[in-house]
């Protein structure tokens, strides 16, 4: 080969070849590529040797994982078949498991050992799968839903019917719609919100449906699955990797002891807020960039010279974001579905549209997302919802919406004041406490660890924004949803903390597998905390079914207390009693409650007899007690009863005040 054929092939002396001699014709030393015949470039000992190191590379196990030494057939088997072995013993532990005689421990005390040995090895099969070298998606994805009906599905599963009276309550709601599309007026605040109630009626008479009795049963398992997809898919922006976002996921739900997934406007507006926080922290994230190379925030490269903080902070807020890599109709359509999720939460729920607006606020105030509009739609959507359609109510409400500024006593409502009952109600109470704190301690952590990394404070804004909520005089349950709109992010970085443990510690694989099954036990011991007085029966809801149909319209139906199915049906066509101050329900002062309101039905159920037992120490029986005493008073006779089960219906009109009690 000449050099002339060295030229034009584009080859040229390799790097470090040697060159040619002076004097020495080039056509005689060119160097060409070697080829197949070129025997003698590279000796056969040195291509093994070369071979058998590229194969040791291969093979040698990823040294963060602990199962990656094991044979390939145990990684591709070992988490199906522990999915598969928790699945399996789900209705054992139905079969196992004695609801009759919880006490205030809740479902956690009355569950099977097959109960538990299901929600472990669902963790057990997470895990496995995890530490693989190659995590799969799919089966990973597989192993989480197990984990969420070994969990939040474990009350669907042992228990004969939904548990939760407002589901049941939030049930008939949709009922009173579904008849004539029209929300009923001057019955409950939450018809001023009916979005969610006409969406499920419309579902209902769809299908030809006439009840949502198995909706209702499996809703919370359902609703989780899709959390949990949101909380994947923001620890993938937020995060990267591939194991950690799935971490995330799973503290969610170890941490979600909230109970606030069961069929409610809050659970679907849950999801509605994810899918644009998805999409704020995902396609549409940006950040604030300086093109000219003047060092900006956060934290310039390592070659741009130091300047003062304020100027740093200033150039930040002078720069313009850059724009995401998407094309514009991709981003058309990303926009398009962000702001119809704006415009489905306003008519649905009262709070969710205000933190999902305050966190969208401080991702445009950073810079962090292109389309600001976002937070003008979302603005006039609340805004031109309460004055068209809710403005009955928030002319008599105006302190509710704009917070009455009695912070102390929302706090006492939400957490003091829920601090009553037996020892295992109080200890469940705490932990309901204690957990939360917990889990800001470990987020602030994994905020520290954030920032370290990426010069970087929004993800812990958006977990503090939520909090404002609780100046709303909302009621007890406010601190729940001021927990439940900042937990998304906080697992998001609990799950950045333990990453960075685990990479400076490696035995931390096991200490947090050991904590994973910790942490759903605890998760099943909190959320069935109160399912003494919870649980419903098929039996129930037969009753309350049969007692609206055989009570003429316009009557009052009104249970002992506001626990059991009594709303599943009639929210439009009985009455559900006046309002007494001091009788909230009937047991709170059952006869001078009974003698003010005169109800023409009262309704109760074993449930009412549990509550009163656990919750409030009365002595056992004491419902069958107060059924004695009005029957002996004249006042109402007995229709029905079965146990604690029963119906009392007017008989005379005339005073309580001589009855004992």
């Amino acid at each position: 080969m000449t050099s002339t054929d060295t030229r034009s092939s584009g080859e040229g002396p390799r790097p470090g070849a040697p060159r040619p001699a002076a004097g020495v014709d080039a056509a005689t030393t060119a160097v060409r590529a070697p080829g197949p015949a070129d025997a003698t470039t590279a000796l056969p000992i040195q291509q093994q040797q070369k071979a058998r190191a590229k194969s040791h590379v291969r093979r040698r196990p990823s040294p963060g994982v602990p199962l990656a030494g094991l044979p390939p057939v145990v990684h591709r088997w070992l988490s199906p078949m522990l999915a598969l072995a928790a699945v399996a013993m789900l209705p054992v532990a139905a079969a196992t498991t004695d609801l009759s005689v919880m006490d205030g421990w809740g479902l956690a005390k009355v569950l099977s050992p097959a109960a538990w040995a299901a929600m472990a090895l669902a963790v057990a099969a997470c895990v496995a799968e995890l530490w693989s070298p190659r995590p799969r998606i799919p089966m990973l994805g597989a192993a989480t839903t197990v984990l969420i009906l070994c969990s939040f599905g474990l009350p669907s599963v042992v228990q004969p019917v939904a548990r939760f009276t407002t589901a049941w309550l939030l049930a008939g709601f949709t009922d009173a719609i579904a008849g004539d599309g029209i929300p009923p007026t001057g019955v409950d605040a939450r018809f001023y919100w009916p979005g969610f109630f006409a969406q499920w009626a419309w579902f209902r008479d769809a299908g030809g449906a006439t009840q949502l009795d198995e909706v209702l049963r499996w809703f919370p398992p359902m609703v989780v699955g899709v959390w949990a997809i949101g909380i994947y898919a923001l620890a993938r922006s937020l995060l990267g990797g591939t194991r950690t976002p799935w971490v995330a996921a799973w503290l969610f739900l170890g941490l979600n002891w909230i109970e606030q997934d069961y069929f409610s406007p809050q659970a679907t507006a849950i999801v509605l807020q994810l899918t644009v926080l998805t999409f704020a922290l995902g396609p549409l994230a940006t950040r604030r960039t300086d093109p000219a190379g003047v060092p900006g925030w956060p934290a310039p490269h390592a070659e741009a010279k130091k300047l003062p903080l304020l100027r740093r902070w200033l150039v930040a807020a002078m720069t313009p974001p850059n724009r995401p890599t998407l094309p514009p109709r991709q981003l058309l359509l990303i926009y398009f579905c962000a702001a119809l999720c704006l415009l489905a939460i306003a008519p649905s729920h009262q709070l969710t549209p205000i933190a999902l607006i305050g966190q969208l606020v401080v991702l445009a105030v950073v810079g962090r997302i292109r389309g600001r509009t976002l937070v003008l739609v979302g603005i006039l959507a609340v805004g031109v919802y309460l004055i068209v359609a809710a403005r009955p109510f928030w002319v008599n409400q105006l302190s509710m919406l704009l917070g009455s500024g009695e912070d102390g006593g929302a706090i006492e409502n939400g957490v003091a004041d829920r601090l009553m009952g037996d020892t295992g109600q109080v200890a469940v109470k705490m932990l309901r406490i204690l957990v939360p704190g917990f889990t800001w301690l470990v987020a602030i952590a994994g905020a520290w660890v954030y920032w370290r990394r990426r010069r970087d404070l929004v993800p812990i804004a958006l977990a503090v924004v939520p909090m404002g909520v609780i100046v709303q005089g909302y009621g007890g349950e406010v601190f729940m949803r001021v927990v439940l709109y900042g937990l998304p992010v906080l697992t998001i970085l609990c799950a950045d903390a333990l990453r960075a443990a685990v990479r400076r510690w490696r035995w931390m694989h096991y200490v947090l597998a050991g904590g994973m099954v910790g942490l759903f036990a605890l998760l099943v011991l909190i959320r069935g905390g109160n399912d003494a007085y919870q649980t419903v029966y098929p039996e129930d809801v037969a009753l309350a079914r049969q007692t609206i149909a055989e009570t003429p319209h316009g009557q009052e139906i009104v249970p002992l207390s506001h626990v059991g199915p009594y709303g599943v049906e009639g929210i439009d066509t009985h009455s559900g009693g006046n309002v007494i101050d001091g009788c909230s329900q009937l047991a709170n002062d059952p006869i001078r409650c009974i003698d003010a309101d005169a109800p023409d039905v009262i309704i109760t159920f074993t449930s009412v007899e549990r509550e009163g037992v656990v919750l409030e120490g009365k002595e056992p029986g004491w419902s069958l007690r107060l059924i004695q005493e009005l029957v002996a008073s004249g006042r109402y006779v007995l229709a029905y009863q079965d146990g604690f089960n029963a119906v009392l219906k007017k008989a005379v009109p005339g005073p309580l005040a001589e009855v004992g009690g």
